[in-house]
């Protein structure tokens, strides 16, 4: 397939929180171009390890040294990215969209990915179905079954609609980082108890603020890295 064909998805536990650099070195010694610095997610199995719990602000610590790090490589010749914020970075920089479900307004879910499961099950998002793991069907569109309609324009799709816009939403109509951001009623609904969500109390919310003024404060401080997260934000051509 080519070693630029083939990417390793990192997640960070708790255990990874005191080694960003040494992470960011080990990509980048095995051959990748870029590394995509994930916080993990509060839905299925890794919710039965004590290893997937910490503070938001324990991982924004881990990431700003993990991103120092590689933009040290980029100083020294090396085209090597962050994929989180090449992806914000698209949204700041150009006018282009980017795919990445968690990040767009209106919301991913229906309007961008379904996930039919083994059993027959319709739903809006994978993050849907790995709720439906620990008995909560909250975002369940159907099954099979069902007829197209009822499944994307159905009662609970409109229920969906109702909080899958930050342009609507209390906290993030009136937020400066509104359109690099998006919704994410499933995050909400996972940590929060209800779709529509809470801002000040958000995690989702603290992270991607945080990220994007680092990036712009970066970019304010320094004229090269500038350069080098316009070259992340272009698109690739192949």
């Amino acid at each position: 397939m080519g070693h630029d064909r083939v990417s390793a998805l990192m997640t960070t536990t708790k255990l990874s929180l005191d080694y960003p650099t040494e992470i960011v070195d080990e990509y980048f010694n095995r051959g990748f171009q870029g590394i995509f610095l994930r916080n993990i997610s509060p839905y299925g199995f890794a919710l039965r390890t004590d290893k997937s719990k910490y503070e938001t602000e324990k991982f924004l610590s881990f990431y700003k040294k993990a991103l120092d790090r590689i933009l040290e490589y980029n100083f020294n010749g090396h085209f090597f990215t962050e994929d989180l914020a090449k992806i914000f970075l698209r949204k700041m920089l150009t006018p282009f969209n980017v795919g990445f479900v968690d990040l767009q307004s209106p919301a991913g879910l229906i309007n961008g990915v379904i996930v039919f499961n083994y059993d027959g099950s319709v739903y809006a998002t994978d993050e849907s179905r790995m709720l439906a793991e620990q008995k909560d069907f909250t975002f369940k569109l159907g099954t099979l079954n069902d007829n197209y309609n009822e499944l994307f324009f159905g009662t609970k799709a409109q229920e969906i609609a109702e909080v899958w816009s930050n342009e609507a939403l209390t906290g993030c109509s009136e937020c400066a980082f509104q359109q690099y951001c998006g919704a994410d009623p499933v995050h909400n609904h996972a940590t929060q108890g209800h779709m529509y969500g809470y801002r000040p109390t958000s995690d989702f919310c603290q992270k991607n603020m945080e990220i994007i003024r680092y990036l712009f404060d970066l970019m304010e401080s320094d004229n090269r890295i500038r350069k080098i997260f316009e070259s992340w934000a272009r698109p690739a051509i192949h």
